[in-house]
């Protein structure tokens, strides 16, 4: 992470604030993003670092107006993008999304801005993505506001194999990577349908996911 001197402007609806700019480095290798997921805020700069194989970072699903599409390669070592919307931004390799080279920056306000006028409306739970999958996939929620959050994993039978979080949390966006084979409780995780269910406070909320190795 590198911080810079100069201070960018940035609206966002009724706020301004000023904000010194970070970059965050994700490290793209054989059929990988690394890390899977990162956590930044509005106005922050992702850089995709190549160290081996032809890849490509490319957008989808995602808030506002962060689009992108660009090579990573051995000529195309990095490419950088500033973020400038909050919320949950996915994005794949388009020659190996199915083999699972997928991954999400999630991004939110910096705290100490007045977000009168851009509080999330709802908790929420996403879908997995990518779902099916195999042996990662990313979690995505919403809350609305902070508190302790539970967030685990249950096999068809109901039988908890993995938690996730089990912490206190901010308003906002948050994700988290699920992997099969090693966050379960009982050791790497067969083939099959999983539940993941977010707790806090009074609300509840559960979703299906499908495993295929």
């Amino acid at each position: 992470m590198r911080k810079f001197l100069l201070c960018t402007l940035f609206i966002f609806g009724s706020i301004t604030f000023l904000k010194a700019q970070t970059s965050h480095q994700v490290n793209v290798g054989n059929n990988f993003f690394s890390p899977m997921n990162v956590n930044i805020s509005v106005g922050d700069t992702v850089v995709w670092k190549w160290s081996a194989g032809v890849h490509t970072t490319t957008s989808d699903s995602i808030t506002g107006q962060n689009k992108w599409n660009a090579d990573i390669n051995s000529t195309s070592q990095t490419f950088r993008f500033v973020i400038t919307s909050p919320g949950v931004h996915h994005y794949y390799c388009v020659f190996h999304q199915s083999l699972g080279m997928v991954g999400t920056v999630t991004a939110t306000v910096p705290t100490g801005v007045n977000e009168e006028n851009n509080l999330p409306a709802a908790f929420r739970l996403e879908q997995n993505y990518p779902n099916p999958f195999n042996p990662s996939t990313i979690i995505s929620y919403t809350l609305n506001t902070p508190g302790f959050v539970s967030l685990k994993v249950y096999n068809a039978i109901g039988a908890e194999v993995a938690t996730l979080i089990n912490e206190n949390q901010t308003t906002g966006a948050h994700s988290v990577v699920f992997n099969a084979d090693r966050s379960g409780n009982v050791g790497s995780l067969p083939s099959g349908v999983y539940f993941y269910r977010l707790k806090t406070g009074s609300l509840d909320q559960t979703r299906k996911m499908l495993l295929l190795k």
